[in-house]
C-alpha cells in the first residue's frame, strides 16, 4: 500500500506540474527523516538546539497551539546574538525548529497531505518556482502537496531575522485554513 501511495503521488506530481520527465521521489524516507529531526528538536539532550533549556518538551505535542511556544522560544533565541554561536548550532536549530513547524502543519492539515522534499527534488518538481531560489538552509527542505509548496524552515529564518511579525503559529494556522490556491 505504501508503494502504491508513492506511485500515485508521483503521477499526481507529474500531471500537476506539467513536467515532461519523471522525478524519482522517495517521499516516505524524507517524511521520516524530517519527522525524526522534529522530534530531536525537543528531545535531543546530548546534541541540543540552541537554548534547549528554555523548551518544555511536555508541551510540544504537535498541536497548532504548541507553535505559540515555538514563537516564544524563537523570541528567546533572537534576543541573543546569533553571530556568537557556531554555524553548526545555527543550522541545527533552524533545521530542527523548522522540521517541528512543518510536522505540526502536516499533522493538523486535514484538507491536504504534505510531503517533505529536499531542495533538489523541489527544483525538479517545479523548476519555474525554484529557478531564482538559490539553495540555503531556509529551503533545504520544503513541504509540497503536489501543487503547492510551503517553507517552514524559511519561516523560522524569517522569525529570527524579523521577530514576532513572522510568527510560526500564525503561519501554520493560515496555511491550514487556506484552500488549495491552484
Amino acid at each position: 500500500m505504501n508503494y502504491m501511495k508513492k506511485i500515485f503521488l508521483a503521477i499526481i506530481l507529474l500531471f500537476s506540474t506539467n513536467m515532461s520527465y519523471a522525478v524519482d521521489l522517495n517521499l516516505s524516507n524524507q517524511n521520516e527523516a524530517l519527522s525524526d529531526l522534529a522530534h530531536m528538536f525537543y528531545s535531543e539532550k546530548k546534541d541540543p538546539v540552541y537554548k534547549f533549556n528554555t523548551l518544555n518538551p511536555k508541551k510540544l505535542d504537535y498541536s497548532i497551539e504548541s507553535l505559540k511556544l515555538i514563537d516564544t522560544y524563537l523570541s528567546n533565541v533572537r534576543m541573543n546574538d546569533l553571530n556568537l554561536i557556531s554555524d553548526n548550532l545555527k543550522f541545527k536549530t533552524i533545521l530542527r525548529t523548522g522540521a517541528y513547524v512543518g510536522e505540526t502543519i502536516r499533522k493538523n492539515d486535514k484538507k491536504r497531505t504534505w510531503y517533505w522534499v529536499d531542495y533538489e527534488t523541489a527544483k525538479e518538481i517545479n523548476p519555474k518556482l525554484f529557478k531564482n531560489l538559490e539553495y540555503s538552509i531556509a529551503i533545504a527542505a520544503v513541504l509540497t502537496d503536489g501543487e503547492n509548496f510551503i517553507f517552514p524552515l524559511n519561516k523560522v529564518v524569517k522569525f529570527l531575522q524579523n521577530g514576532e511579525e513572522d510568527s510560526v503559529f500564525f503561519y501554520a494556522e493560515t496555511t491550514i485554513q487556506l484552500k488549495n490556491s491552484q
